[in-house]
């Protein structure tokens, strides 16, 4: 067997192409590390209900560690192993934070996506057009979604803000940063906000845990922010070529981009050689 057991493998612009798509290459690669006894873990900001078309692409996948790390889940048991919420009075305190802004709001609450809003006619606004077709497909719809929460809270386990140019990103980014969450740039003019203790390098280290295998076994490859501590929890890490400079940073190589099969060529190299 080979050095490393296990690999984490993030979405978008990593395991998916520019077209959002796995690629036949890619497709190949996990089928042959899984026959190979290799583990090959979902890592992502997003939550099941948005990843199950690709999950069906990919049988061989068991595990994953979504909502950057808040969740991490069995398909096989349809089982919740680890999550880290984020805290009521914080969610609180965003939904009084975005009152009265142009901003769409997103939680994820029990694998499940939910927007505050009719529609995705927003989408373009905020530079997430490209992904339209997926909020339609596995999220539901609630303009009045945080009617009643201070009354009834429910469990959020991430929130994904969503606005129409850098400036308003950026404003509410300052005033939610010193809260006891974690907060990452991500797609378009999007905010990610997790619970303080949660990341995807965490989440990694709780399943690992759970599995019985050593940290020093894992690969991990991303391409964002929300990548990093996942980047630099792994044994070994590779940031894709489309990668931003904070994740190339925390990254032991620079693999070729997600339009050129880069985690096939990392599973080739690292994983099965």
């Amino acid at each position: 067997m080979g050095k490393y057991s296990l690999i984490a493998l993030d979405m978008d612009g990593t395991l998916l192409n520019s077209e959002l798509k796995v690629s036949a290459g890619n497709r190949d690669a996990v089928r042959r590390a899984a026959q190979a006894g290799k583990q090959v873990v979902i890592s992502t900001g997003r939550c099941l209900s948005e990843i199950r078309d690709v999950i069906g692409e990919l049988p061989e996948i068991r595990y994953l560690v979504c909502e950057n790390g808040s969740c991490v889940y069995d398909m096989k048991y349809d089982h919740t192993i680890h999550v880290d919420p984020v805290p009521a009075q914080e969610v609180r305190n965003i939904l009084d934070l975005l009152r009265g802004e142009r901003a769409v709001i997103q939680v994820f609450h029990e694998n499940q996506s939910y927007f505050n809003a009719k529609d995705t006619a927003w989408a373009d606004a905020c530079r997430v057009g490209n992904y339209r077709e997926m909020f339609h497909s596995f999220s539901a719809f609630d303009p009045k979604l945080f009617e009643n929460y201070d009354n009834r809270p429910f469990r959020i386990e991430k929130v994904n803000l969503y606005f129409e140019n850098v400036r308003d990103r950026e404003r509410i980014k300052a005033r939610l940063t010193g809260r006891p969450l974690k907060i990452a740039d991500s797609i378009g003019y999007m905010l990610e906000v997790v619970s303080d203790l949660a990341d995807k390098g965490r989440g990694l280290r709780m399943l690992c845990a759970h599995l019985g295998v050593p940290m020093e076994e894992t690969i991990a490859m991303g391409d964002n922010m929300n990548d990093v501590e996942i980047l630099r929890a792994a044994g070994f890490s590779a940031a894709m070529g489309n990668a931003c400079p904070g994740a190339k940073a925390a990254a032991d190589i620079v693999a070729p981009d997600c339009d050129h099969d880069g985690v096939a060529w990392v599973i080739d190299q690292f994983l099965l050689n």
